[in-house]
């Protein structure tokens, strides 16, 4: 799609730390109304592009949008109220309860010096509920697993209800009934309730089972984008990680099944 149809896109962006350039004129949409999955080998930009799309960086060159203005010009808390971001290795702000730490995402919605409100705990209640932590409400957050601290985070994030979600490999630290719980949750927020979503994932036949767009990093540079049905190929996967495969169709989904051959042999 045209980077000017989307409500969150970037323009030629240059992503760095420093004199560490990882992308140069990087051009992003994330598609409205889909469920886009970030792919990539480790070190092409994936995690440093999201965090650049939720402004928590700054481009060295380049700009932003959401909803047709630089994302800069906004106030943060008009920011949180659009977007709402599950960063990587989240850490918790002091001692507090799993239900205390969920309920910092209703904070962008807080009226100053308002009150608590019934829909903020609804809301709470909701997140805690469809991420399985609602019998861990009165635990310190830091006596978690890591499992357990991930699906807290994930219902934070959740309970901000922000039209827009970004994640930074939601599925870390979860083990693979959670990962599939979590999958079919996002999956179900994007379907039946319109949430856009993007979220950076390793594990490829989770992100072609579920998700509606592909976006295929490499070295910086979208390789390739689309559906994954339309995109994915042995031959994109030896692009992206240097790996035979051969994919067949998913038994279940019917959506592409990458399976390994092996890697390539190295020089």
């Amino acid at each position: 799609m045209s980077t000017t149809e989307a409500r969150l896109r970037g323009e030629q962006l240059t992503l760095g730390y420093g004199k560490k350039i990882i992308a140069d004129g990087l051009s992003v949409a994330i598609p409205d109304g889909h469920f886009t999955a970030i792919i990539g080998p480790n070190g092409c930009g994936k995690s440093t592009l999201l965090r650049t799309l939720s402004r928590l960086m700054t481009p060295q060159s380049g700009h932003v949008y959401l909803d047709g203005e630089q994302i800069q010009r906004y106030a943060s808390k008009e920011v949180a109220r659009r977007i709402g971001l599950l960063a990587q290795n989240a850490t918790t702000p002091g001692d507090i309860t799993v239900q205390e730490l969920v309920a910092r995402g209703r904070y962008p919605h807080q009226p100053l010096f308002a009150r608590w409100r019934k829909e903020d705990d609804e809301a709470v209640a909701r997140a805690m509920q469809a991420t399985g932590v609602t019998t861990l409400a009165d635990q310190s957050v830091d006596t978690l697993s890591g499992g357990q601290r991930q699906r807290a985070w994930i219902a934070m994030v959740l309970a901000q209800e922000t039209q827009i979600m970004l994640l930074d490999e939601p599925t870390t630290w979860l083990d693979i009934s959670y990962q599939i719980d979590l999958m079919e949750l996002l999956s179900a927020l994007n379907r039946e309730q319109g949430y856009t979503l993007a979220a950076v994932l390793h594990d490829l036949n989770q992100a072609c089972r579920y998700a509606t767009h592909l976006i295929a990093l490499r070295d910086g540079k979208i390789i390739a984008e689309g559906a994954p049905g339309e995109i994915v190929t042995a031959d994109l996967i030896e692009r992206l990680y240097g790996m035979r495969c051969t994919i067949i169709p998913d038994p279940v989904a019917g959506t592409p099944l990458v399976v390994p051959l092996g890697r390539l042999s190295l020089p």
